[in-house]
């Protein structure tokens, strides 16, 4: 399971009670490397701006992300380089790790 907040842009994205911008949806790693990595989804999330849309998949492309896995417990922040709706894949560059040494552990499994 993982959370993904992505820079606000002016549109509303989808928000939690708390009032932060994200979804929380099921996703599998495709590809993984220290500086990057590549989620796969079995499904998109709906959102009110519907930016996870083939029509609107462009507008990720370049945005601010924060993932948040939930095994291990660690955060990433990056950004965005590629976003397939059809094949609903995402690509992101890492810029920031809660825990390097974690990170370290889950690029060497």
């Amino acid at each position: 399971m993982t959370s993904i907040s992505i820079e606000a842009t002016g549109d509303a994205f989808v928000r939690s009670g708390r009032g932060d911008t994200g979804v929380k949806l099921m996703s599998e790693t495709k590809d993984i490397s220290w500086s990057g990595f590549c989620l796969r989804f079995p499904s998109l999330p709906d959102d009110p701006g519907n930016r996870f849309s083939t029509a609107r998949a462009h507008t990720l492309v370049g945005k601010a992300i924060r993932v948040t896995l939930e095994n291990p417990k660690l955060t990433l922040w990056g950004e965005v380089v590629r976003f397939d709706a059809a094949a609903r894949e995402m690509a992101v560059v890492i810029t920031k790790v809660s825990n390097y040494d974690r990170w370290q552990q889950v690029c060497d499994a």
